[in-house]
């Protein structure tokens, strides 16, 4: 104990070791912070359309430019218009087919499903995190990615996506009358899940309200599967981080309602438009 008391006695003493210190401390997480986060993020290219050129080739931003307030304001009204051309696009081709697809406005905060270009149902978001990955991915790189529909390839959910009623058989057709006249019990709430869909593109939902206590066991179950799969994506980025099948995150805020209407009502294999 002497021998620890005495290098402390040292070392508040000895100012230029404190200095030391205190760089070395602060040098190795801003390293694993820009080596792990911010150049992945800066140099990353989301996968491309089948009908694109590889994003992983040249590109139009050779180099930064100096733009004044009118050059700024003329390029982001080309950027929207770009965005706006890709949506529209999208939906045309989507309106064509005989399945519910789904629409997904960020600006107008609203998920939106339809069919054959009419809409069934408007969902107003309540509240959203999107991945800083979309605001830092350069736009030549990114309007390739939005310039198809999306695919859904597979999903994890607290809830099934029917609906199970477990029913005594009635002995004759009178009780049977009886049975089919009940109402059918309310759904418990527990409302999470993620759409995976191609080209890297995660949707995650939640409910806004709190879950009831007779499913946080499904709700912790799936917070583990999905803190397990965060922490697998983290390793990855760090062993790898010009890797260019790192997820776009979008996570919506919900009512449990809305949240299980929309996860019941599209198809396993449906289509999602995504306007920036």
């Amino acid at each position: 104990m002497s021998s620890v008391g005495s290098f402390f006695k040292w070392f508040w003493r000895n100012h230029r070791i404190q200095v030391i210190f205190i760089i070395l401390v602060l040098s190795v997480p801003g390293f694993l912070i820009i080596y792990g986060i911010v150049l992945p993020v800066r140099n990353y290219k989301p996968s491309p359309t089948s009908s694109t050129v590889p994003i992983g080739g040249d590109t139009v931003n050779a180099g930064s430019v100096s733009l004044d307030d009118a050059q700024l304001a003329q390029v982001r009204n080309i950027i929207r218009k770009e965005n706006e051309r890709a949506f529209e696009k999208n939906r045309l081709s989507l309106a064509e087919k005989d399945s519910i697809y789904m629409v997904m406005d960020l600006p107008d905060s609203s998920v939106i499903l339809e069919i054959k270009g009419v809409m069934v149902k408007k969902t107003k978001i309540l509240g959203m995190e999107v991945s800083n990955r979309f605001a830092i991915i350069p736009h030549e790189n990114l309007l390739p990615w939005i310039s198809e529909p999306f695919t859904l390839t597979h999903d994890l959910s607290t809830i099934p996506k029917a609906p199970i009623v477990v029913k005594q058989a009635p002995n004759d057709t009178i009780e049977a009358a009886k049975t089919s006249s009940l109402p059918r019990l309310p759904d418990s709430t527990g409302v999470f899940y993620t759409f995976y869909f191609d080209r890297n593109l995660l949707i995650e939902v939640e409910q806004s309200n709190p879950p009831e206590a007779d499913v946080m066991e499904r709700v912790k179950v799936y917070r583990d599967l999905k803190k397990e799969e965060s922490r697998q994506s983290v390793i990855q980025m760090l062993k790898k981080p010009e890797q260019t099948d790192q997820p776009m995150k979008i996570k919506l805020i919900l009512s449990d309602v809305d949240a299980r209407a929309i996860f019941r009502a599209v198809p396993t294999n449906t289509k999602l438009i995504l306007e920036l």
